[in-house]
Order: structure tokens, then sequence, then C-alpha cells
């Protein structure tokens, strides 16, 4: 199971610089629209020092730590709900993906009287709300031809849409529509770009001058979170030697990378939990929604796990590193036997018994 983000932002805010910061790939950066006319992806893997010391205790050769997939579409334009510069196909791009990455310019003079990072983002914001409002019209229409033959399902599924329709009127995000639990079916099967969680990046210069009031209470109002960077530094930090890196970051007075502390950001927006299998010279890290049954994690290991389960070991990291090795773990009975409606918990490792 792969987890997505998707990068969007006016044109030269900064987002091919962003995704080059979080991917250190190269990728074409110029000053007009649409420099970026087909999508930029890379899977960006995440430092997990759980994997490490898991992988360093059980002598690993292979270690594949969790990963995210970041998406990076052309800036949008105003009317690209309308197909307004090639709108329409880049927001397509985004509608499966899990969580938005919303770049704001932050770094220099804007342009046009009355402009701000908050109107600017609110325009962004807009475009999405539109093309929801778009999608929203279209399910109505097919509901209503659907009245005849299914007459309750479809008048609750429209009471539904016309509810979901005057939120998005109001200018409010569809992840704020308060979907009753026979209800969240329907807002799932609509791909809404506006029902998917926000992070807000702040793309700020090098003298770092933090978000305005205007940028910071626009983000609250609809519970997004923010995290402010310059890319432009994040971008020269990822391609320096890992033996330079601590040096620069001193130099600027930052602990971490600024992009590190933002993928945990994604990481915890998306609501997920690790899980670690070790077997033969791999260690792995796994990334799955909350609510995982053992059973779930032995199909996603491999079908013939989850076809052939009998049982799972389970335990977590850090009492496997302090018990030395699994011989050592089973011995001191901290490592326990679980059926296959067990609940993970956010860093075990799994050991899988199965008929093959």
């Amino acid at each position: 199971m792969s987890w997505s983000c998707g990068i969007v932002g006016l044109p030269n805010a900064g987002k091919s610089t962003f995704f080059k910061a979080l991917t250190a790939i190269d990728v074409p950066i110029d000053s007009y629209p649409f420099t970026t006319i087909d999508p930029n992806v890379a899977v960006v893997p995440l430092k997990d020092p759980r994997l490490e010391a898991l992988a360093a205790l059980c002598g690993s050769t292979k270690v594949t730590p969790p990963a995210i997939r970041i998406v990076d579409v052309a800036g949008l334009v105003e009317g690209a709900s309308r197909g307004e510069g090639l709108g329409n196909r880049f927001l397509g791009e985004l509608r499966n993906v899990d969580l938005l990455l919303h770049v704001v310019a932050g770094f220099s003079q804007l342009e046009g009287a009355g402009e701000s990072p908050a109107s600017r983002a609110a325009l962004i914001n807009l475009e999405l709300t539109l093309a929801d409002l778009e999608t929203v019209a279209r399910r109505k229409e097919k509901v209503r031809g659907q009245q005849k033959g299914s007459p309750v399902q479809s008048t609750a599924e429209l009471n539904f849409l016309d509810r979901l329709e005057q939120l998005l009127l109001q200018g409010e995000p569809a992840r704020l529509f308060p979907a009753g639990e026979s209800e969240k079916e329907y807002l799932e099967r609509l791909f809404l770009l506006t029902s998917k969680k926000m992070l807000y990046i702040f793309n700020q210069d090098e003298n770092g001058a933090p978000p305005p009031r205007g940028m910071i209470e626009l983000a609250r109002a609809e519970g997004s979170p923010m995290v402010s960077l310059c890319a432009r530094l994040e971008a020269e930090i990822g391609e320096l030697p890992e033996e330079e890196k601590g040096y620069f970051l001193k130099e600027f007075g930052l602990g971490e990378s600024r992009v590190d502390e933002l993928l945990r950001q994604c990481y915890r927006l998306l609501d997920l939990l690790t899980f670690y299998t070790v077997k033969g010279e791999e260690a792995r890290a796994w990334f799955v929604p909350r609510g995982v049954t053992a059973l779930e994690a032995a199909f996603m290991i491999h079908t013939d796990m989850g076809r052939g389960f009998i049982k799972a070991e389970v335990i977590s990291g850090e009492s496997l590193v302090e018990a030395g090795s699994l011989t050592a773990a089973r011995e001191a009975g901290v490592l326990r036997t679980e059926g296959r409606d067990y609940l993970l918990a956010d860093g075990e490792v799994i050991y899988i018994h199965f008929r093959s």
C-alpha cells in the first residue's frame, strides 16, 4: 500500500524547488507558468531510527525504509477549474493523492494591488472548490436519473449532495463536512479535492520572515497545519554530501532539515502507523492505516501469507532491541502470539506463521 502527496500552488510559488528539496531530483525550474507540463513524481524515503536499530540488531544487509510518493503538477492559475492553463488535466492528477501540500510564496514582493500570501492561497482554494462543485453537480444529475429505480437511496444521496453543495458554496472545504456514518461512502466515491487534508508550506526567503497573520488565520480557520521553510535553501542542503549537511544546518541555525520535519508532519496527517518485518537479509518498514489487523498485514507482506495465515508473533521494536535477539525475547516472554484479528500497534515487529 502506497501513500501519496500532491503539491499545489500558483506558478512561481516555488513548487518545483520544493519538490527538488523533498526528492533531490533535478526538475525544470523557470519563472514562467507551465514549466512543469507533465507531473514530476518521486518516491521519498523517510528516516526511521527504529528501523535502523532493528537492522543493526538483526544484521540486515538490505534495509527498506517507509516512503511517501510525491506528485508535483504545474502551477494552477485562475480559471483552472474551467480548464484554463491545462487546469483540468492538472487537477485530475491530484484526485488520487491522499494529502495536498499547498506551497504559498512568501519570498518576494508580490505583484498586484492587494495581493498577499493569504489571497494567493485563497485563489488556489477557490479553484479546488469550483472543481468540486462541478463534480457534485454531475453526481446530482446522475442520481436524479436513478430515482425511479431506487427512490429511497437516491433521495438520501441527493439530500447529502444538497448539503455538501451548500457547504462548498460558502467557501468551506469538503473535509469540514459533517458526514454521517452512512454518508461517508457517498463522500469517498466523489474523490473531491477539498476533502483531502491539506498542509500549507509557507515558502519564505532566506531571512526566515514568518508567515503574515492573514496566512496563519486562513490555515487555522480550516484546521490545516502550516510549515515554514525556504525551499531554495532546503534544495541546496539536499545536494550536499552527508558529512557537510550538519555544518551547513548549524550555519543557518537549524537543528535539522525542515524537510525531515515536514515529512513527519505528512505522516501524522495521514494518520498512519508503522510496523516492521525482518526476513532473511531484509529489514523493512510498512506504512498502514490505523486499525489494520494481523491478517491484513500478512496479505500486505505477501498474499501467500494471508491465505495460509496460522498465527502472528508480535513484539515492539524497542522490546526486541532491548532483548538482544528474537530467541532471547521469546525466552523472556515478551514475544506474544496473536490471532488474525489482532490490531497492530505502531512500532511493532511482526512474524507471520503460515501454511505454504
